[in-house]
């Protein structure tokens, strides 16, 4: 009776020794995949991956720990939305309409900038109605504002020229009547 009480405590030592080794093997098994996961959440690099589930695997819990110690801190999806949330950020940005001269916000029916008082919107040079500065062509009537704009630019310089050459030409008469009629010059006065 002693030897089968005996034989029955072995038997039953050996199934929960069984037990947990399968246990144990089970969990060893699932902390790789668990490793082998998380890490493919946190980086596309293989050779990572590989190095952090063969950590996991070989050095059971210690390499867990370590793995949980440097693994990294963001997930790729973690990471994807920090980058849509900023460019959302930037395309909210760059929607809001800012002075070409001071890069205020201003609103799109403004006419001139609050701070820097200069002109947001010009007149088409072909159908007169209100557009800004940075667009190349009238969005009612489709005109091209940039050959106008060349043009009208030739026009003002051919203009400022005829202007400062009369102008230059009135400073020489200026300055040949008050010669006549101002006191006399050294080079007289030694004769």
């Amino acid at each position: 009776m002693l030897a089968e009480l005996s034989n029955t405590i072995a038997t039953l030592i050996g199934i929960f020794v069984a037990l947990l080794g399968a246990f144990l093997f089970a969990f060893w098994i699932a902390m790789g995949i668990w490793t082998f996961n998380d890490i493919r959440s946190r980086t596309r690099d293989w050779l990572a991956i590989l190095l952090a589930s063969l950590l996991a695997l070989v050095f059971p819990l210690v390499g867990l720990v370590l793995y949980l110690m440097i693994r990294p801190s963001e997930t790729l999806a973690d990471v994807f939305d920090r980058a849509l949330e900023e460019e959302s950020l930037l395309r909210e940005l760059e929607a809001t309409l800012s002075c070409h001269s001071c890069g205020l916000p201003v609103q799109e029916n403004w006419n001139f900038c609050t701070n820097c008082h200069s002109q947001l919107r010009v007149g088409c040079f072909n159908c007169g109605k209100a557009m800004r500065h940075e667009w190349s062509i009238c969005v009612y009537c489709g005109s091209d504002q940039m050959e106008q704009d060349s043009s009208a630019r030739v026009g003002q310089s051919n203009s400022k020229d005829r202007a400062g050459a009369s102008a230059a030409a009135a400073t020489q008469e200026t300055e040949a009547g008050a010669a006549a009629f101002g006191p006399p010059q050294e080079s007289s006065q030694r004769r």
